[in-house]
């Protein structure tokens, strides 16, 4: 289900971005659920979909191993049916590339709360491992063991004493479930939905239009404060055309946005 990330150095390291891709089933509603750039790469093959996006850099180090692990672990906490996901070294070429820090609205373990043995498992490690099989109950009721331990040694292999550490974890959190007839802890703590999933939806949808408007009204207030306010000669070339990559940087927005609202501004008066 997961590709384990390459952790050794390559030659030409600035020649090098990193491709993270994602595969499974949907109609990719959470694509605008949690505001994700568009993919660099769509296909669709009936109810499957293959998207992938290219990000700065490549990830070596076992810090920069543990941000881009937690990335792929949020895809699998925040996407309904994902049967694969990996992030891997490529040639950048002249390929567009973008932060990695843009998926970090994706669902986190700290934005999840399980109440069952709490006292008894305090590492992160368990609670990952513990959420991940919740996230496969909820879609299908059932984790095979041989998907948790193979998740388990992918992504955290470095952040438990040895293996056998990490396969214990995964025993008990299977048991567990197993003795519970594969009840998530909501369920047995009598967890009641407050909304069907088509009105959770629709309510999800309809915050982050709201918030897409509230943005795109900050950087319309911000790019006409910059060609009208006191400094917006320092904006021009000397052609007396708006210096529209010196706009963008300031304010820190996109080119296409400062072009968007300074054609839009120029088009009223």
């Amino acid at each position: 289900m997961y590709d384990s990330i390459i952790n050794k150095k390559e030659e030409n390291v600035n020649n090098l971005a990193t491709l993270l891709q994602v595969k499974g089933k949907g109609d990719l509603w959470e694509l605008y659920e949690y505001g994700l750039p568009c993919p660099h790469e769509y296909q669709r093959y009936g109810e499957s979909y293959e998207i992938a996006w290219y990000l700065d850099g490549v990830f070596f180090t076992k810090k920069s191993t543990d941000y881009i692990n937690d990335i792929l672990a949020r895809f699998v906490l925040s996407f309904d049916n994902i049967t694969y996901s990996t992030a891997k070294p490529i040639k950048k070429g002249d390929k567009e590339t973008l932060k990695l820090k843009l998926f970090k609205q994706l669902n986190s373990i700290k934005k999840h709360d399980f109440t069952a043995n709490h006292n008894k498992y305090e590492d992160m490690v368990f609670w990952s491992l513990k959420l991940f099989v919740e996230h496969y109950i909820s879609k299908g009721g059932f984790c095979p063991y041989d998907t948790l331990e193979s998740f388990a040694l992918n992504h955290y292999i470095d952040h438990v004493k040895d293996r056998s550490t990490l396969k214990a974890k995964c025993r008990s959190i299977w048991n567990y479930y197993e003795n519970r007839d594969w009840r998530s802890d909501k369920e047995n703590n009598k967890y009641e939905k407050k909304f069907t999933r088509e009105e959770y939806l629709m309510t999800r949808q309809e915050n982050m239009k709201k918030q897409n408007e509230a943005r795109q009204e900050k950087t319309r207030r911000a790019v006409i404060q910059a060609i009208t306010g006191m400094f917006a000669d320092d904006y021009k070339k000397k052609s007396g055309k708006w210096n529209i990559s010196k706009i963008a940087k300031e304010i820190h927005v996109s080119r296409d946005s400062v072009y968007k609202y300074i054609n839009e501004y120029e088009a009223q008066k």
